[in-house]
């Protein structure tokens, strides 16, 4: 693995991204803005990051050292930290003044407290026409859920996510990572540059707003209610695909296999020694295996569990079939980067110490490029304030009045 820290401009962002020049307000917390940041941080943005005096709340959960938490660390690379009040009097005209050569403000309070802050979106907007003003919520900005606080797991149930991850007769349940908060933070980075691809051909920006409940609906649509679509009677329904996603266990831990074409599936038939339904006309079709399907998969699991995972994972691969071990988390990291070298960077963190992060994912001209740290609580209030036009003397009157810090 690599070990080092990025080159970089002054402020710690990356200097040969395509997003360089571009600057984002991040006035977000917790996952679902801040991983939206991240992604566009990494891709050259300049994030400028606003928390509170005490900072993120994710500064201080989980595994950490000295008071900062590897959650934080690990949705927070490559930003700056701007401390500023939003309570006190006179902080919403701080913002203001920050938004000025700004492009993009990023914003996940619940409904109505932008507005108690001063930070309405069309208010904002009336002196700052070109801004993409982005509002993330749980449910939405309208309706009797608008207001209620909205968490990954809690939208996961409502949406439907728990139900499905259900096995056939048991009890719903969790995925067990930010599912959710994540894939809000993708849509609302995809969204972001639509929206600075608009205002750049029209010379006017726009309100983007983007609800978890929207994007964990949209998730779940195409393949968890496949059967829930159509809402004519004469439908042929077959067995959900996700019914189907589950893991196998071998003599000595568990892979997962996948059979969607007739060819995978003869592949499947070969390799566990199951050639006597190659035939057999109740799988002639992927519907057909769908519904008919557990007799032989039972057989086929019986095969497997004899065979260790190596074994089993060569012999599947070897017809066809496309198959993974199940990697247990302690052993993820050195696994991938036997076969997938350079997905896992390593860097030293000033706070942390050496960390192991995934890579940016996205590869501009063959270039993923290198990651920066988090930010230090307020690191960058004085050189962000002086960008934007303070003075030293009245960046002090600003911190005497405990606006900034």
């Amino acid at each position: 693995m690599n070990l080092g820290i990025a080159h970089t401009q002054s402020g710690g962002r990356p200097s040969n991204r395509p997003l360089a020049g571009i600057r984002i307000i991040d006035l977000s917390a917790n996952m679902s803005g801040p991983y939206a940041t991240m992604v566009l941080a990494d891709q050259g943005a300049d994030v400028v990051k606003i928390e509170p005096p005490e900072g993120d709340v994710l500064r201080r959960v989980g595994t950490g050292r000295h008071g900062l938490s590897a959650y934080f660390a690990n949705l927070n690379r490559s930003k700056r930290s701007v401390v500023i009040d939003l309570g006190k009097a006179g902080a919403s005209d701080v913002v203001d003044r920050m938004l000025e050569g700004a492009d993009v403000l990023v914003q996940n309070f619940r409904p109505g407290v932008a507005e108690r802050l001063g930070l309405a979106p069309e208010a904002v907007m009336s002196r700052h026409p070109k801004l993409v003003y982005v509002s993330i919520s749980g449910f939405g900005q309208t309706g009797e859920l608008a207001t209620m606080p909205a968490y990954d797991h809690v939208v996961q149930a409502f949406s439907g996510m728990a139900a499905v991850q259900a096995p056939k007769g048991g009890d719903p349940t969790l995925v067990r990572h930010g599912i959710v908060d994540k894939t809000t933070g993708l849509v609302a980075a995809e969204a972001i540059l639509a929206a600075i691809i608009a205002r750049d051909r029209a010379g006017v920006g726009s309100q983007v707003e983007i609800s978890m409940l929207d994007v964990a609906l949209s998730l779940m649509w195409p393949d968890g209610m496949m059967n829930h679509t159509c809402l004519e009677h004469d439908i042929d329904r077959a067995p959900t695909i996700a019914g189907s996603f589950r893991l196998t266990q071998t003599s000595d831990g568990w892979l997962s296999l996948v059979t969607v074409t007739e060819q995978q599936w003869r592949g499947l038939l070969i390799a566990t020694g199951l050639q006597h339904w190659l035939d057999d006309p109740e799988f002639a079709t992927s519907t057909a295996r769908l519904r008919n399907g557990a007799v032989v998969m039972r057989e086929v699991g019986a095969t497997l569990l004899g065979m260790t995972t190596e074994n089993a994972v060569a012999a599947l691969r070897e017809n066809g079939v496309p198959c993974m071990p199940a990697l247990m988390l302690d052993e993820l990291a050195d696994r991938i980067e036997e076969v997938c070298p350079g997905m896992i960077e390593r860097s030293i963190h000033p706070i942390l110490g050496e960390i192991q992060q995934s890579r940016p994912p996205v590869s501009f001209a063959g270039d993923h490029g290198r990651t920066t740290s988090s930010p230090g609580l307020g690191a960058h209030t004085d050189a962000v304030l002086a960008e934007v036009g303070w003075n030293p003397e009245e960046i002090a009157q600003l911190r005497a009045a405990e606006i900034v810090k």
